[in-house]
């Protein structure tokens, strides 16, 4: 018995979203796991807020997906080994600086393809500097690359 065809339609639409490429889920997610890649998704939600700033922080990211605060150093250094993002560091006056995330758009498949070697290089070295990296890595790709 043969099974039939699955297909996927357009259901009721409206605006007000944030583009999600296709390259995050096709390319990226297999280096970077599912956790990487939904913080980057919650921070590209946030980059397209209407100035580009509203961002409710850490804190607000480690109770909404149950992650600990010390995965988000090592989430961060795999999303910017990957190029989607960029960490810059504010004096804050108080002692501990302020993050701002600079959030970027994938690679198309071409760029991606051609820089692949080197995104898989520095996801590597996240795996070397990190020990639980390993787990939050992406299960297809990701978790192969050796420390």
């Amino acid at each position: 018995m043969t099974q039939p065809n699955a297909y996927i339609r357009t259901g009721t639409t409206r605006t007000g979203f944030s583009l999600m490429f296709h390259e995050i889920f096709d390319l990226y997610h297999p280096y970077i796991g599912d956790k990487a890649t939904l913080y980057y998704l919650y921070l590209l939600r946030y980059r397209n807020h209407d100035e580009g700033r509203a961002w409710k922080g850490r804190a607000s990211v480690t109770e909404k997906f149950q992650l600990s605060y010390s995965t988000l150093p090592v989430l961060d250094a795999i999303l910017e080994a990957s190029g989607l993002v960029t960490l810059e560091y504010k004096p804050s006056g108080r002692g501990k600086d302020h993050i701002v995330y600079v959030v970027h758009d994938p690679l198309d498949r071409a760029r991606f393809r051609e820089n692949e070697e080197k995104i898989r290089e520095n996801i590597r070295a996240v795996r070397c500097k990190y020990d639980n990296a390993g787990s939050l890595l992406g299960k297809e790709k990701g978790q192969k690359l050796q420390a």
